[in-house]
């Protein structure tokens, strides 16, 4: 059999090297490394809300009018509605897989800190999980370098289902766009103006002033919205008033995970959190 070869002082010397770099990285050093990715992710929720705005003013919305034949209310519904591009889920993948990313990369700076620089021979992972219990059991294999103080920090963000919810989501987006072909996108009723109806349904308003507008929510959002949808009711036996105002999201459309909220807030929201984390284990990185 044969043996291996030998170490020499030529192939050892870059390794020597190699290690007392990442010794000697300062905090600040090991997070700017880190937030790369963060930033990465920045740039690409630029290029969702691109997209969004550009979809949104094609006018992808059309809506119409129907009389109740029994109440006589008037009923504002979408004739039509178009797809969400194909290129909007491939942008909303890119955010999240470069999140996911830098709690991993957080994971391996704290994995150097914890062996003195000496680099991990096995993948490191964030420990993210679906619930409390599995978080408990692979926890120890994804930690294992670490300094206890830093494992502290991680156990006490509960980073899974039912402790820390937006990070648990986080963790199964990028999961579904790994292993599947996109993330499911689509449209969702936001608000609508009434403003103008108030205008018309009170004497002392309608010519004297303007109202600004004013946007409620819907109880339902209707996603995914569809050819057909009623989207509000109006008194019975009145005319249309041109000037109400629908507004629309593009949305999640995940089952279990995150569906019918809207793509950039949330998306946005998973950032400033993962960022957040990051710089709070500033300390813990020198």
């Amino acid at each position: 059999m044969g043996h291996e070869k030998p170490q020499t002082s030529r192939t050892r010397l870059p390794y020597l090297l190699l290690r007392r770099y990442l010794v000697a990285m300062t905090a600040d050093e090991r997070l700017t490394l880190v937030r790369v990715k963060i930033e990465r992710a920045r740039k690409h929720l630029l290029e969702v809300g691109a997209e969004i705005r550009l979809f949104l003013q094609g006018k992808p919305y059309v809506i119409g009018t129907k009389r109740d034949l029994q109440t006589r209310r008037l009923i504002y519904y979408l004739v039509s509605v178009r797809d969400t591009p194909l290129g909007l889920a491939a942008m909303v993948g890119d955010v999240l897989q470069n999140l996911r990313s830098a709690l991993d990369h957080l994971a391996y700076q704290l994995v150097l800190v914890g062996t003195a620089g000496v680099p991990p021979t096995r993948r490191v992972y964030f420990p993210i999980a679906d619930d409390a219990t599995k978080y408990k059991a692979e926890k120890p294999g994804r930690v294992k370098g670490m300094r206890q103080d830093a494992i502290d920090a991680i156990d006490a963000l509960k980073p899974y289902k039912g402790g820390n919810d937006p990070l648990w989501r986080l963790h199964r987006l990028s999961i579904i766009d790994k292993h599947r072909l996109l993330i499911t996108v689509g449209s969702a009723f936001s608000s609508v103006n009434v403003a103008p109806l108030l205008e018309r349904d009170f004497p002392g308003v309608a010519g004297k002033v303007t109202l600004p507008p004013l946007w409620l929510k819907p109880a339902d959002r209707l996603f995914p919205l569809k050819q057909g949808d009623e989207l509000f009711a109006d008194l019975p036996d009145t005319e249309v008033v041109d000037k109400v105002g629908f507004a629309f999201d593009l949305a999640f459309g995940e089952p279990q995970v995150v569906e019918g909220e809207p793509l950039l807030p949330t998306l946005q929201g998973m950032a400033d959190l993962v960022d957040k984390i990051v710089c709070s284990f500033r300390p813990l990185l020198a």
